[in-house]
């Protein structure tokens, strides 16, 4: 007799077979049969002609702080996502030592937008060594599965302290953060992880740490990282680096590389579907690069306080270092420094963040009352009423009373759907970049998942559903070497999701005040999900928590 059977359904497994409709089998947490008319079972679901899936599996995410409060990764797992691999980036707290956690929250503060309040209320630091951190997690009763990534920064910060933000690693800084991520491999780290791009500053806006390394000790630590014949490179990579330079550090080291982030900029409009080609040349000499693209535009709601778009500008970085808020006033009011930051980003021959495309950003609330009659309007028509360069604007309006806190959303990159087209359909790319869990008060991208399976599936048909599920499941599970997950198979995990393909979607973002210390963040709700399992139990339904640290991959 069966725990679970499922009945009525639509099955796609996440193999990119075609769909069938019928019953699947579940014994504790494996699926153990699939087809028509299966035996007798305890619990029976019936489906209701629902498509059944397997569960999204969120490779890019940053939950590595919330889960030490939030054992659900809220709001992923509601949104379809049972498998969440986190430590993006190289942004991860463990290891942290007791003198370093402040330096570590003020660097994610910075990097990945998340409230330093949420942070020093919020994470539980009882652990120091990576080891330590992943078994916290496992006592915290996961509600989805997770994967961690040993992340670069936070292993520099462990071997070298401050000077982590400020030099490159000597040998013997080197051979310890060798022997840290060895360690973090021998108890369950899916790889590791690191950032090279220059929109990556940490605390008084200082470049985070690994930007700092030598390649020389990226390529060791890659190296370290596949001494037991496995793990996944996760690299951010830099503007100026080139898919050659990235053969180069990895050598002879043939493990697979997730490079981030791959995204369509109107300005260079070949840059991300030449990466692309990059890699696929690159796997004709037996490398396994995969690049991260996003089924969604980059959307980030900001004010000047944190004006996100304009911190991967070496020329913003005067005003972004400088700590006293009355010099910080007048370096925005130095006609010089206005020029030089407006001559970068109309600079066409660099691909960055922000592009100078002002009709694209939108006042959504002002603060400054002068500006109330200005709210749904975009900078570039704002800036044309006041007889204004769009820049000066902004900076002008920013120097006014109460205009640091007006709310503006930009959008930024990722905007034309047929250029995105083109990458979601690539075959070296691999759909993520959601960044849950991280800028939390700019974006919710969480839902990615149902967006393609919404709006690029369904409604702009440019691939099937069982194209967009394999990409969402399998190919993730395949890539990223977790064991008997992704797949509807039997003899693999049972985590699924149940949704209607006529509904399926995100709801738009809003805000919600549920962080610890009392900070918003931005997030959005399902729409078409009828059900979540994770290993084999409904958490629609039961809220019971069952998901699993992984720890054991493929080679």
């Amino acid at each position: 007799m069966f725990d679970l059977k499922i009945i009525n359904a639509t099955i796609i497994d996440g193999t990119g077979a075609n769909r069938f409709f019928g019953e699947l089998a579940v014994n504790g947490n494996i699926i153990v049969e699939r087809g028509q008319k299966l035996g007798a079972s305890k619990s029976i679901y019936d489906a209701e002609g629902h498509i059944l899936c397997p569960g999204i599996i969120d490779t890019h995410t940053h939950y590595d702080a919330q889960l030490t409060w939030d054992n659900s990764a809220s709001p992923s797992l509601d949104l379809g996502v049972t498998t969440a691999l986190i430590g993006n980036c190289g942004f991860t707290i463990a290891p942290c030592k007791p003198e370093d956690r402040d330096l570590n929250m003020l660097n994610l503060t910075k990097v990945e937008g998340m409230p330093y309040n949420t942070l020093k209320e919020g994470i539980d630091w009882s652990y120091e060594t990576y080891k330590e951190y992943l078994y916290l997690l496992e006592r915290k009763k996961l509600a989805l599965n997770v994967c961690s990534y040993i992340g670069h920064s936070a292993v520099r910060i462990w071997s070298m302290g401050e000077a982590a933000m400020e030099r490159e690693a000597t040998e013997s800084e080197i051979i310890e953060m060798e022997n840290v991520i060895k360690d973090a491999m021998n108890h369950g780290a899916v790889g590791f992880a690191t950032s090279t791009f220059e929109g990556h500053n940490g605390d008084g806006g200082r470049p985070m740490p690994s930007r700092l390394s030598s390649h020389n000790e990226i390529s060791r630590l890659i190296q370290a990282m596949a001494h037991q014949g496995r793990g996944i490179f996760m690299l951010t990579k830099s503007n100026n680096s080139s898919i050659q330079d990235i053969e180069k550090i990895m050598g002879n080291i043939k493990r697979p590389v997730m490079i981030a982030p791959i995204l369509y900029n109107p300005s260079k409009k070949d840059w991300a579907i030449n990466i692309l080609n990059d890699l696929d040349k690159s796997s004709k000499k037996g490398y396994e690069f995969w690049g991260q693209v996003s089924c969604r535009p980059l959307t980030m709601e900001f004010t000047m306080n944190e004006p996100y778009m304009l911190e991967g500008l070496s020329s913003w970085k005067k005003y972004m270092t400088e700590i006293d808020n009355k010099k910080k006033l007048d370096i925005l009011g130095d006609k010089n420094f206005r020029k030089r930051v407006k001559e970068e980003i109309y600079d066409t021959s660099k691909n960055k963040l922000f592009v100078g495309d002002w009709e694209k950003i939108k006042l959504i609330k002002a603060v400054n009352k002068n500006n109330i009659n200005f709210e749904g309007m975009n900078i570039s028509d704002i800036s044309l009423q006041e007889n204004k360069d769009p820049f000066d604007w902004l900076i002008d309006n920013a120097l006014s009373k109460y205009g640091m806190d007006d709310l503006f959303i930009a959008e930024l990159l990722n905007s034309d759907d047929n250029e995105v087209k083109r990458l979601l359909l690539h075959d070296k790319s691999t759909v993520s970049l959601s960044d849950a869990g991280a800028h939390l008060s700019l974006l919710c991208d969480a839902g990615y998942g149902l967006d393609l399976l919404g709006k690029w599936a369904r409604d702009l048909n440019i691939m099937s559903l069982e194209q967009a599920i394999y990409k969402l499941s399998g190919k993730q599970a395949d890539i990223c070497r977790i064991p008997k997950r992704g797949k509807l198979l039997p003899g693999y995990f049972a985590d699924m999701l149940l949704f209607d393909a006529n509904e399926v979607g995100v709801s738009k973002s809003f805000r919600k005040n549920d962080l610890p210390g009392g900070s918003s963040r931005l997030t959005v709700e399902p729409l078409g999900i009828h059900n979540i399992w994770v290993n084999g139990t409904n958490y629609t339904k039961e809220r019971t928590p069952n998901g699993k640290l992984i720890r054991s991959y493929l080679p």
